[in-house]
Protein backbone atom coordinates (compact mmCIF):
# COMPACT_ATOMS: atom_id res chain seq x y z
CA UNK A 1 0.00 0.00 0.00
CA UNK A 2 1.15 3.52 -0.67
CA UNK A 3 1.48 5.81 2.32
CA UNK A 4 -1.54 7.94 1.26
CA UNK A 5 -3.80 4.95 0.70
CA UNK A 6 -2.64 3.33 3.91
CA UNK A 7 -3.29 6.54 5.87
CA UNK A 8 -6.93 6.94 4.79
CA UNK A 9 -7.52 3.21 5.10
CA UNK A 10 -6.13 3.33 8.65
CA UNK A 11 -8.31 6.33 9.51
CA UNK A 12 -11.35 4.31 8.43
CA UNK A 13 -10.30 1.40 10.64
CA UNK A 14 -13.44 1.58 12.78
CA UNK A 15 -15.40 0.57 9.67
CA UNK A 16 -12.86 -1.27 7.51
CA UNK A 17 -11.31 -3.09 10.46
CA UNK A 18 -14.22 -5.53 10.42
CA UNK A 19 -13.47 -6.68 6.86
CA UNK A 20 -12.15 -10.25 6.50
CA UNK A 21 -9.99 -11.22 3.52
CA UNK A 22 -8.73 -14.70 2.66
CA UNK A 23 -5.16 -13.38 2.99
CA UNK A 24 -3.13 -10.20 3.48
CA UNK A 25 -2.03 -10.18 -0.16
CA UNK A 26 -5.58 -9.77 -1.50
CA UNK A 27 -6.34 -7.04 1.03
CA UNK A 28 -3.20 -5.10 0.11
CA UNK A 29 -3.88 -5.54 -3.61
CA UNK A 30 -7.52 -4.37 -3.48
CA UNK A 31 -6.78 -1.45 -1.18
CA UNK A 32 -3.90 -0.34 -3.41
CA UNK A 33 -5.90 -0.63 -6.63
CA UNK A 34 -9.31 0.64 -5.56
CA UNK A 35 -9.34 2.36 -2.17
CA UNK A 36 -9.51 6.18 -2.33
CA UNK A 37 -6.22 7.85 -1.51
CA UNK A 38 -7.63 11.07 -0.05
CA UNK A 39 -10.75 12.25 1.73
CA UNK A 40 -11.54 14.32 -1.38
CA UNK A 41 -11.39 11.25 -3.62
CA UNK A 42 -13.54 9.27 -1.18
CA UNK A 43 -16.15 12.05 -1.07
CA UNK A 44 -16.24 12.48 -4.85
CA UNK A 45 -16.63 8.75 -5.41
CA UNK A 46 -19.52 8.68 -2.94
CA UNK A 47 -21.02 11.64 -4.76
CA UNK A 48 -20.82 9.72 -8.04
CA UNK A 49 -22.63 6.76 -6.46
CA UNK A 50 -25.41 9.04 -5.18
CA UNK A 51 -25.77 10.58 -8.64
CA UNK A 52 -25.89 7.19 -10.34
CA UNK A 53 -28.47 5.91 -7.85
CA UNK A 54 -30.65 8.97 -8.48
CA UNK A 55 -30.30 8.70 -12.25
CA UNK A 56 -30.83 4.96 -12.63
CA UNK A 57 -33.91 4.95 -10.41
CA UNK A 58 -35.44 7.86 -12.31
CA UNK A 59 -34.62 6.24 -15.63
CA UNK A 60 -36.50 3.08 -14.63
CA UNK A 61 -39.42 5.07 -13.22
CA UNK A 62 -39.68 7.04 -16.46
CA UNK A 63 -39.57 3.94 -18.64
CA UNK A 64 -42.11 2.09 -16.54
CA UNK A 65 -44.52 4.82 -15.39
CA UNK A 66 -43.90 7.75 -17.73
CA UNK A 67 -41.67 10.79 -17.80
CA UNK A 68 -44.07 12.97 -15.82
CA UNK A 69 -44.00 10.42 -12.99
CA UNK A 70 -40.20 10.56 -13.10
CA UNK A 71 -40.19 14.35 -12.69
CA UNK A 72 -42.81 14.14 -9.92
CA UNK A 73 -40.69 11.63 -8.02
CA UNK A 74 -37.53 13.70 -8.46
CA UNK A 75 -39.27 16.80 -7.12
CA UNK A 76 -40.82 14.88 -4.21
CA UNK A 77 -37.50 13.29 -3.24
CA UNK A 78 -35.72 16.66 -3.24
CA UNK A 79 -38.52 18.28 -1.22
CA UNK A 80 -38.38 15.49 1.36
CA UNK A 81 -34.60 15.70 1.39
CA UNK A 82 -34.89 19.41 2.24
CA UNK A 83 -37.21 18.52 5.11
CA UNK A 84 -34.89 15.76 6.30
CA UNK A 85 -31.77 17.95 6.18
CA UNK A 86 -33.65 20.67 8.10
CA UNK A 87 -34.54 18.25 10.90
CA UNK A 88 -30.99 16.90 10.89
CA UNK A 89 -29.50 20.41 11.17
CA UNK A 90 -31.83 21.26 14.05
CA UNK A 91 -30.93 18.02 15.84
CA UNK A 92 -27.24 18.95 15.50
CA UNK A 93 -27.94 22.27 17.19
CA UNK A 94 -27.72 24.52 14.15
CA UNK A 95 -29.64 27.71 14.86
CA UNK A 96 -31.80 28.31 11.81
CA UNK A 97 -33.58 31.65 11.67
CA UNK A 98 -37.20 31.43 10.56
CA UNK A 99 -36.73 33.86 7.68
CA UNK A 100 -35.20 34.10 4.21
CA UNK A 101 -31.82 32.88 5.45
CA UNK A 102 -33.08 29.41 6.44
CA UNK A 103 -33.04 27.64 3.04
CA UNK A 104 -29.46 28.71 2.35
CA UNK A 105 -28.20 27.65 5.79
CA UNK A 106 -29.72 24.19 5.50
CA UNK A 107 -28.33 23.89 1.98
CA UNK A 108 -24.84 24.54 3.33
CA UNK A 109 -25.20 21.78 5.92
CA UNK A 110 -26.09 19.43 3.05
CA UNK A 111 -23.17 20.65 0.91
CA UNK A 112 -20.73 20.07 3.77
CA UNK A 113 -21.81 16.47 4.25
CA UNK A 114 -22.93 15.25 0.86
CA UNK A 115 -22.44 17.61 -2.08
CA UNK A 116 -18.73 18.32 -2.42
CA UNK A 117 -18.91 19.54 -6.00
CA UNK A 118 -21.10 22.54 -5.17
CA UNK A 119 -19.67 25.85 -4.12
CA UNK A 120 -21.71 28.71 -2.77
CA UNK A 121 -21.49 32.45 -2.35
CA UNK A 122 -23.75 34.73 -0.36
CA UNK A 123 -24.61 37.75 -2.48
CA UNK A 124 -27.11 39.06 0.08
CA UNK A 125 -27.94 37.79 3.56
CA UNK A 126 -30.73 39.57 5.44
CA UNK A 127 -33.86 38.33 7.21
CA UNK A 128 -36.10 39.66 4.43
CA UNK A 129 -34.00 38.64 1.43
CA UNK A 130 -31.15 36.22 0.87
CA UNK A 131 -29.41 35.68 -2.45
CA UNK A 132 -27.32 32.55 -2.73
CA UNK A 133 -25.15 31.73 -5.70
CA UNK A 134 -24.69 27.99 -6.24
CA UNK A 135 -22.02 27.00 -8.70
CA UNK A 136 -19.71 24.11 -9.47
CA UNK A 137 -20.91 20.73 -10.63
CA UNK A 138 -24.44 19.43 -10.25
CA UNK A 139 -24.07 15.66 -10.07
CA UNK A 140 -27.80 15.39 -10.75
CA UNK A 141 -27.56 17.39 -13.96
CA UNK A 142 -24.47 15.44 -14.97
CA UNK A 143 -26.14 12.02 -14.59
CA UNK A 144 -29.35 13.28 -16.21
CA UNK A 145 -27.35 14.32 -19.27
CA UNK A 146 -25.44 11.02 -19.33
CA UNK A 147 -28.70 9.05 -19.24
CA UNK A 148 -30.53 11.46 -21.58
CA UNK A 149 -33.14 12.34 -18.95
CA UNK A 150 -32.64 16.09 -18.59
CA UNK A 151 -35.47 17.08 -20.93
CA UNK A 152 -37.90 15.23 -18.64
CA UNK A 153 -36.87 16.97 -15.39
CA UNK A 154 -37.75 20.38 -13.98
CA UNK A 155 -34.55 22.40 -13.51
CA UNK A 156 -32.91 23.25 -11.32
CA UNK A 157 -33.62 20.14 -9.28
CA UNK A 158 -32.54 21.99 -6.12
CA UNK A 159 -35.65 24.19 -6.04
CA UNK A 160 -37.86 21.58 -4.28
CA UNK A 161 -35.05 21.08 -1.71
CA UNK A 162 -35.38 24.74 -0.74
CA UNK A 163 -39.18 24.44 -0.76
CA UNK A 164 -38.86 21.50 1.63
CA UNK A 165 -36.73 23.55 4.03
CA UNK A 166 -39.25 26.39 4.05
CA UNK A 167 -42.15 23.98 4.49
CA UNK A 168 -40.48 22.11 7.35
CA UNK A 169 -39.88 25.39 9.20
CA UNK A 170 -43.30 26.86 8.35
CA UNK A 171 -41.77 29.81 6.50
CA UNK A 172 -43.69 31.60 3.77
CA UNK A 173 -40.74 32.01 1.43
CA UNK A 174 -40.74 32.96 -2.23
CA UNK A 175 -37.97 31.35 -4.29
CA UNK A 176 -36.75 32.95 -7.51
CA UNK A 177 -34.10 31.37 -9.70
CA UNK A 178 -31.70 32.98 -12.12
CA UNK A 179 -29.99 30.10 -13.89
CA UNK A 180 -26.92 31.54 -15.55
CA UNK A 181 -25.73 28.29 -16.98
CA UNK A 182 -25.84 24.52 -17.08
CA UNK A 183 -22.85 23.02 -18.84
CA UNK A 184 -22.43 19.71 -20.65
CA UNK A 185 -20.68 18.03 -17.72
CA UNK A 186 -23.09 19.29 -15.05
CA UNK A 187 -21.46 22.69 -14.58
CA UNK A 188 -23.95 25.04 -13.00
CA UNK A 189 -24.20 28.66 -11.98
CA UNK A 190 -27.51 29.59 -10.39
CA UNK A 191 -28.66 32.44 -8.19
CA UNK A 192 -31.43 31.58 -5.74
CA UNK A 193 -33.29 34.51 -4.18
CA UNK A 194 -35.29 33.77 -1.04
CA UNK A 195 -37.77 36.44 0.03
CA UNK A 196 -39.97 36.48 3.12
CA UNK A 197 -42.61 39.04 4.02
Amino acid sequence: MTILTHRLYSEMHAIRGRDKYPDDHLEAYLVEKTYPRTAEELTLRLSNVVAAFYGFILEHVGERFGWQAMDDISRTVFRELGQFKTREALERGVEIPRDSRAPSLVFITAVYTASPEYNFEFVKYTPAETVLRVCGISRYDRIAKQLDLEQHLTWPVLTPFFEGVAGELGIDCRIDIDGRGLGPEGQCDCYFTFTTA
